[in-house]
């Protein structure tokens, strides 16, 4: 298995099969914040985004923010959206936080599933943890400068993936 391959790929977050999440036994989904559920220069979550969590919430699917964004922007989000736990600076793609948000949601591995827009931190960090991963497009074109960057690469790793079957903008929903 390549460690940059999703378990699942979805065009956008509000494309993802609630009912799919939990046949695979997912009971905790930690959530990236810039780019996965609202662009990198919005400053709080708007409606499509705050129904979304609820409606995963309501599934009895516990919903975390697991993000790379400061402690500020990360916990304004946070408390916007009624959220179990937030993980900020979470030096994704290290491993680390996803396995404190397991153990801190007494889960197993296999029962957490991270959704974020980018393969070098989301995809990477929540295959390097052993959780499931889903990988969003991004909601935004505009992305901060070392996402830029890193997003020079990640069209390296998608033509590769290509070689083995797995194509960009091919969604699962």
């Amino acid at each position: 298995m390549s460690l940059f391959k999703p378990d699942y790929y979805v065009s956008s977050y509000r494309k993802i099969d609630i009912d799919r999440l939990k046949q695979a036994g997912i009971r905790l989904l930690l959530c990236d914040i810039d780019n996965t559920l609202m662009a990198y220069n919005e400053k709080v979550p708007n409606q499509k985004v705050i129904a979304f969590i609820e409606k995963v919430k309501a599934s009895g699917i516990t919903v975390a923010l697991c993000s790379n964004a400061t402690k500020k922007r990360a916990y304004r989000f946070g408390e916007d959206l009624h959220v179990s736990q937030v993980y900020y600076l979470s030096c994704k793609p290290m491993p680390f936080r996803f396995w404190k948000a397991v153990k801190d949601h007494h889960c197993q591995k296999n029962e957490v599933a991270i959704l974020g827009d980018q393969l070098f931190t989301d995809v990477l960090g929540g295959n390097l943890a052993g959780i499931y991963v889903i990988l969003t497009a991004p909601i935004s074109k505009v992305d901060r400068s070392t996402t830029k960057f890193t997003r020079k690469f990640e069209n390296f790793v998608f033509r590769r993936l290509a070689k083995k079957g797995f194509q960009k903008g091919v969604y699962d929903d």
